[in-house]
């Protein structure tokens, strides 16, 4: 393939509006870290956050592995508009259905807890954001390779949707404001984005037989186990921290949060989809653990100028508990001295070495290991934003270990045949 070829390719343009789009998601709320602290206040940031976080874990339900499940049925049938169009309504339909059942659930939830009733507005536009989530088709442009149609829909939209928080936004009063523009941009990215897949594609949206439903359901459920358990320790802390300390200490910790995810948004990226089919095609262990250590070093290098830096550069956009928000960012700078190589030992090279089942189990040891910790903590009342920062360090440092003996010892195992 020849230097044209390459900058023509569908690969390079997938991966250049990846990372545009992630840039663009990482940017934003990194600038409205410093802006809604001072002008909402950290309580009220952390109420916002709050909400978010526990309509996540409705979210979970919602997307219920469909984001990958239907990966093979679209790829498989890409050239049958009358097929895709019967696969994409099954899963809406799928969604559809959970949503109604979310909404029941979620308005009880909202209903018999006093503190999240008396913020019931919020909580309403956080599962209105929701929706707009559940019924937006990325899955679709992903598993047909059309990764630029996300960002021409996304980046625009978050901008319109999401920059008026700067103008309208003046006071502690403002909060559920801000709450607003996120269901707003999540919604018309929604219904934009059904619009486009069907003009673009000819989907043609039908009504299915039950028993459609019920096969993708079906056919879903090995990848919702697999992920789910990881979602929910992975963004647990917020919520812990909302019931047992407060919204001012959720503000504080999501703040942190913010640039840590700013971070490894770039990275996840990177690793699942760039080299985890580079690692696959080369099929050379030798070349692979050289790339893996490479990354793993040039990981801490990059982190440790960002522990030197962060005083400085932090200091300059937030001046409102800043120092309790640096000191919380050091722990999330050495969360990820941990995660980014736990990361690379799982699909990226756990999965060449075709132990997938493995890294789904280091997944499910580190997620027990993070439940123990905080149940620990919890019967302790030792609760506080640095402890629960450490349980999560402690999780992904069970997931590396984990993950490094099960390298190990297939590897020894693999040359002990080759000796034989």
């Amino acid at each position: 393939m020849n230097l044209k070829q390459i900058l023509n390719s569908r690969l390079l343009s997938n991966t250049f509006n990846l990372f545009v789009l992630y840039g663009i998601s990482s940017i934003v709320p990194i600038l409205l870290v410093p802006y809604l602290l001072n002008t909402i206040g950290v309580e009220k940031y952390g109420l916002v956050n709050f909400a978010l976080i526990f309509s996540f874990y409705f979210q979970i339900v919602n997307e219920f592995g469909f984001d990958l499940s239907n990966v093979r049925h679209i790829v498989k049938n890409r050239e049958n508009i009358s097929e895709l169009g019967k696969i994409v309504s099954s899963i809406l339909q799928c969604k559809f259905i959970l949503i109604v059942c979310s909404s029941i659930v979620y308005s009880l939830v909202i209903f018999f807890v006093d503190t999240l009733r008396s913020e019931s507005t919020l909580y309403t536009l956080a599962f209105i954001r929701l929706i707009g989530i559940v019924i937006t088709p990325y899955w679709f442009f992903r598993s047909m390779e059309d990764v630029k149609y996300i960002t021409r829909i996304s980046v625009p939209v978050k901008l319109l949707c999401i920059l008026p928080i700067f103008f309208i936004v003046n006071s502690t009063d403002d909060y559920e404001l801000v709450m607003l523009c996120y269901a707003l941009e999540t919604f018309v990215s929604g219904i934009l984005a059904l619009f486009i897949m069907k003009k673009r594609y000819g989907i043609r949206f039908q009504l299915v037989k039950t028993e459609n439903i019920i096969y993708y359901f079906k056919d879903s459920i090995p990848f919702f186990s697999s992920t789910f358990l990881m979602r929910v320790y992975k963004n647990m802390n917020a919520l812990i921290l909302g019931f047992f300390v407060g919204d001012f200490a959720v503000g504080l910790y999501t703040a942190a949060e913010k640039l840590h995810n700013a971070y490894s948004s770039f990275v996840s990226p990177l690793l699942s989809q760039i080299f985890y089919p580079y690692f696959t095609r080369i099929n050379n262990i030798n070349r692979t653990t050289k790339i893996t250590i490479l990354l793993c070093v040039l990981n801490t290098i990059i982190l440790a100028c960002g522990y030197f830096l962060s005083p400085y550069l932090i200091h300059l956009f937030i001046k409102t508990e800043a120092a309790s928000i640096i000191s919380n960012f050091n722990l999330f700078l050495f969360l990820l001295v941990i995660s980014v190589p736990a990361d690379m030992l799982g699909f990226p090279f756990l999965g060449i070495l075709g132990k997938i089942n493995s890294v789904n189990n280091t997944t499910i040891y580190s997620a027990f290991a993070y439940m123990l910790a905080i149940a620990v903590l919890i019967l302790t009342k030792q609760i506080s934003i640095e402890n629960v920062i450490l349980a999560l360090i402690f999780a992904n440092i069970i997931c590396l270990s984990s993950r490094i003996y099960l390298i190990s010892k297939t590897l020894n195992n693999d040359n002990k045949q080759i000796q034989q």
